[in-house]
């Protein structure tokens, strides 16, 4: 009898572990399922406020555009006119006038007049450069590039390389931009002297740098204070492209940009 209710208690026992296996396995295949859903749950929601803060920033970036395109029509076709028509009038003035202090000061308003048409000009181009739409990227770029020196304060070169493809309208803007603020920023902070803007076609891809001789900086140290990048990343991002830097203090800075979708 005692030998029957030990076989009976260890084979209690045995089922027993057996079982308390089996529930803990169990238990733990739920746990681990229940995570794998909250996890794929987790992605999912992921996806979608990165596919929404995508979409707003593309929205904002359109308006923006549009917004620019209507201020610069608006500089041109309005403010440029008018201020032409002044220039005329003070033209006349000066040649109609008998006063020799007029005449002076007429000639030298129009001279004052001719400067500030320059400027509206070069702001409504800067704004949304007419060529872009019309004749592409690679027109606009050396358009921007001779505005740039006529301002007299830093040189820029532009060297093309291969056969020029066409973008999408959108992201021929979207590529400028880039440029315009790369330019932008070597000519407000890097304190350059030169800039140096190379586009390189090829059938598949379009590479774009652009240096500068300037001060440079420490790349972490940007990274950290993301000074400056939230636009180039913004553009970089509609452009499905990828950009790099390379600076160092004293050994001015390269951005490269590669654009791999061209359709």
């Amino acid at each position: 009898m005692a030998v029957q209710g030990t076989a009976e208690i260890v084979l209690i026992y045995i089922v027993g572990t057996f079982g308390m296996i089996i529930l803990a396995g169990v238990v733990f295949f739920f746990f681990v399922t229940y995570q794998k859903r909250l996890l794929k749950k987790e992605l999912e929601i992921n996806k979608i406020k990165t596919d929404q803060q995508q979409e707003i920033l593309k929205n904002t970036i359109l308006s923006q555009e549009k917004e620019r395109k209507r201020i610069a029509q608006d500089l041109h076709d309005e403010v440029g006119a008018m201020l032409s028509v002044v220039k005329l009038n003070v033209a006349r003035i000066e040649r109609k006038s008998g006063n020799e202090g007029a005449k002076e000061l007429a000639s030298e308003t129009k001279t004052y007049l001719e400067d500030v048409i320059t400027q509206v000009r070069r702001i409504s181009r800067a704004l949304m450069p007419p060529s872009l739409e019309k004749l592409g990227l690679d027109y606009a770029v050396k358009e921007f590039v001779t505005w740039a020196n006529k301002s007299g304060q830093i040189e820029v070169e532009y060297w093309k390389s291969g056969q020029t493809v066409r973008l999408s309208s959108k992201k021929e803007l979207a590529v400028f931009r880039i440029i315009q603020e790369l330019v932008n920023n070597a000519i407000k902070h890097a304190q350059a002297s030169k800039i140096f803007i190379k586009t390189r076609y090829a059938s598949d891809s379009i590479a774009i740098s652009v240096s500068d001789d300037g001060v440079g900086f420490k790349l972490d140290q940007m990274t950290k204070t993301g000074l400056g990048l939230k636009n180039l990343d913004s553009r970089t991002q509609i452009l499905d492209a990828r950009i790099k830097l390379i600076s160092s203090p004293g050994k001015g800075t390269t951005a490269i940009l590669l654009i791999s979708s061209l359709k």
